[in-house]
């Protein structure tokens, strides 16, 4: 009996083609699912499956607004309350401050220099908001509240990014 026949098959049975596909495609699906057990395994003992204590509480942030057209930035206004998607929340503007805008360009001889826009407004919000503490997280209704973290500042009337500058927990 020859190893390999007329017709390319080994002894008679399978075309070597089709042999080396075949080897390929449960190569393939071994190491598919060596990954896919190796990955439940590794997850089973992570933090994630431990219960985090979902808290309200309540905070002060601070939003800076840099360099907002000044329209744009009166139309905000002391008392507004923060939208969520389209429903009003319990969180509002505790109070505000609109000053000359502050920024940094380059001065004729090559330095960096700050200076004051002559037609845009920073605008400095303080807000009380209803929170949710979870582990290390903070959220303002949906927003993850962070020092640095961008902040959509959304009212009934006006939608503006800021940047947060402070947070303060009031209540746990």
């Amino acid at each position: 009996m020859k190893i390999v026949d007329q017709k390319g098959r080994l002894f008679g049975i399978i075309n070597i083609v089709d042999l080396i596909l075949i080897v390929l495609i449960v190569a393939i699906a071994w190491v598919g699912f060596a990954k896919i057990s190796s990955h439940a395994k590794s997850s089973e003992n992570t933090p994630q499956d431990e219960f985090v204590e979902i808290k309200p509480g309540e905070a002060i942030i601070n939003v800076k607004i840099p360099l907002a057209d000044p329209v744009m930035a009166q139309s905000l206004h002391k008392n507004d309350y923060l939208v969520t998607g389209d429903t009003l929340t319990k969180s509002y503007i505790q109070d505000i401050q609109i000053k000359d805008g502050i920024y940094e360009r380059t001065s004729t001889d090559g330095k960096v220099v700050v200076a004051t826009h002559p037609y845009k407004k920073d605008v400095y919000l303080t807000i009380y908001g209803y929170v949710t503490l979870q582990g290390a997280t903070i959220k303002l209704d949906k927003q993850t509240v962070r020092v640095g973290k961008t902040f959509y500042v959304k009212t009934r009337t006006t939608e503006l990014v800021g940047v947060v500058t402070g947070v303060k927990i009031v209540k746990e």
